[in-house]
C-alpha cells in the first residue's frame, strides 16, 4: 500500500483547514448577530 504523496496530503489538509475556517467564520458572524440582538433588547 503506497503512502500518500506529500503534495496530495498538503492539498487535502489545506482544503480541510479552509472548510474549518469558513465554519468558524460563520459561527462568529452568528454569535455577533446574537450578541447585538441581546444588547439591543437591553
Amino acid at each position: 500500500m503506497p503512502t500518500m504523496s506529500d503534495s496530495r496530503r498538503k492539498s487535502i489538509q489545506a482544503k480541510q483547514r479552509k472548510a474549518e475556517n469558513a465554519k468558524k467564520r460563520a459561527a462568529k458572524v452568528a454569535k455577533k448577530a446574537r450578541n447585538a440582538k441581546a444588547a439591543a433588547a437591553r
